[in-house]
């Protein structure tokens, strides 16, 4: 595993590194776009510019940088394409759970460099058999990976029970890593929304996980990672739902952001269909003005949710559950804002070649996702509100 040695790098330079792609990555948005995956040439830009490195602790040659400047780089980035943005995040996100695993996966991951791209399909869909020293995984459908065609590493979920003897005991969620080679992708990948993000599906066949490559949802949900006590910092310590949920958020902030620059641009010399500036008109001015404002609200709720996770000692479970209330509410208000944006513009904006439209379906495509669901995440704070306690089905919460 690569030592500490690297020379430290400042959040500063970091997002300077993530500037410098922003016009790389818009020029190459809609051909990501068609070929339905980022490019290579993004990916490597993306390990190239450290982003995997991002919050991962100084004794290994990470930057040991927290999660404000992941947040940063993905809603940069996500200004210019939220698909690009998306996998630049989970480049960051999936190494930092890396060092949530025992010390002999991030060995077998980290041999050669840290600078290595992990995709994730978290959903429990693979079938685990324990043998010795290990487990013998299967599953024809892990879905959702995003990143996998420039990804080496995946990581899968799937219930298992922990011994061979398991009578009347329930099997725990479990994440499997698994290396290059035992894997195979099967392109499911044809969607309206999100289309660069090539988030394929996973197949296994028998592939032997040994113990050391495991982690319990359990582990992760409460911040207590077999080894992770190893590293200081908070960002290792911190409940998985505190902030997992950034990695989904984030580029709907960022796209939302970037159509808004766009619109206001684009608005400022448009011509209605009489010839007058639609700039002048103040039906445009006022419902600009709330769609800029609910893009900040939704902003400022998710900033506030990622400065909770660098004070542990308030951690709580009603704070837990307002950060996800939160994170649901900045995705619903970016849809909104989205919306009205489109609606703005016209049948203009619905040319293929026009980045709005783009980011109105990446944005609604994003707000479906899982971690932001309206039913899930409201309802378990109105639970812990009124006294009700955590719904045990939700294992993650």
């Amino acid at each position: 595993m690569p030592n500490g040695s690297a020379a430290a790098v400042s959040k500063e330079e970091i997002l300077q590194r993530a500037c410098t792609l922003v016009p790389r990555f818009a020029e190459r948005a809609e051909a990501a776009e068609e070929a339905r995956r980022i490019s290579p040439q993004s990916a490597q830009d993306m390990l190239d510019a450290g982003f995997a490195r991002i919050l991962l602790p100084e004794q290994t040659g990470g930057y040991g940088l927290g999660f404000d400047t992941w947040y940063e780089v993905m809603r940069e980035l996500s200004k210019a394409d939220a698909s690009h943005g998306w996998c630049a995040g989970l480049i960051t996100h999936h190494a930092h759970l890396i060092a949530h695993f025992p010390q002999a996966a991030q060995k077998a991951l980290w041999a050669d460099s840290l600078d290595v791209p992990i995709a994730a399909s978290f959903a429990p869909t693979v079938k685990a058999e324990r043998v010795d020293g290990g487990y013998r995984i299967s599953g024809a459908g892990s879905p959702f990976a995003s990143g996998v065609d420039h990804c080496t590493w995946v990581m899968l979920g799937g219930m298992a029970h922990e011994g061979m003897a398991h009578d009347g005991v329930k099997p725990q969620w479990m994440f499997f890593l698994v290396p290059p080679g035992q894997y195979t992708v099967r392109d499911t990948w044809f969607t309206a929304g999100m289309r660069a993000t090539g988030s394929k599906t996973i197949v296994t066949d028998n592939a032997f996980v040994p113990d050391g490559l495991l982690l319990r949802l359990t582990d992760l949900r409460d911040g207590k990672g077999p080894d992770s006590a190893i590293y200081a910092g908070v960002i290792f310590h911190t409940p998985f739902f505190y902030y997992a949920p950034i990695s989904f958020v984030t580029p709907m902030i960022g796209a939302a952001q970037g159509a808004y620059e766009v619109f206001r641009e684009w608005t400022k010399t448009r011509k209605a269909q009489d010839g007058s500036p639609v700039a002048e008109k103040t039906a445009v001015q006022v419902r600009m003005a709330r769609a800029a404002a609910d893009i900040d609200a939704a902003e400022l709720l998710v900033r506030r949710a990622v400065n909770v996770t660098d004070a542990p000692q308030d951690y709580s479970p009603q704070l837990l559950a307002r950060s996800v209330r939160d994170f649901t509410r900045a995705s619903e208000l970016c849809v909104e804002a989205i919306d009205a944006l489109v609606a703005l513009s016209g049948t203009a904006g619905f040319v293929t070649s026009h980045p709005i439209q783009r980011a109105w379906r990446d944005i609604h495509f994003m707000a479906m996702h899982i971690s932001l669901n309206v039913e899930t995440n409201f309802a378990h704070y109105g639970r812990m509100e009124l006294g009700l306690g955590r719904d045990a089905s939700r294992p993650y919460f």
